[in-house]
């Protein structure tokens, strides 16, 4: 059974699966229990989404990063260590990923899979 702590309205702040102090058992359909659950579903696919940003937004840094390497607006070992580091360690996986797709091209997802999740 779960164990859930409420906040001074009644509405449940966290859940555990073992006794804690403040806690109370309620029954696995219990509507305050399922109402948090579906709060932090929909909070995970809002994280999902600015988590999808970033990582496309990365991929923009890196190519301006490159650009302005490219123009001679900086050198590249101008760049911090750890910096250089990290573009290096990226750089790799890049062409790793792009020998991958040009020896068995993109790799297509099942009929009934949807990419987008």
């Amino acid at each position: 059974m779960p164990y859930v702590v409420r906040d001074g309205e009644g509405n449940v702040r966290a859940v555990f699966d073992t006794p804690v102090e403040g806690a109370e058992e309620v029954a696995p359909d219990d509507p305050g229990l399922a109402a948090f659950v579906n709060q932090n579903a929909q909070t995970g696919m809002v994280l999902d989404e600015w988590v999808e940003s970033d990582l496309a937004l990365v991929r923009v840094v890196e190519d301006v990063v490159e650009v302005l390497i490219d123009k001679g607006v900086f050198m590249f070992n101008e760049l911090p260590a750890g910096a250089q580091k990290k573009l290096n360690t990226r750089r790799g996986r890049r062409k790793e990923m792009d020998l991958m797709e040009s020896l068995f091209g993109e790799m297509a997802l099942p009929e009934d899979e949807d990419p987008s999740g």
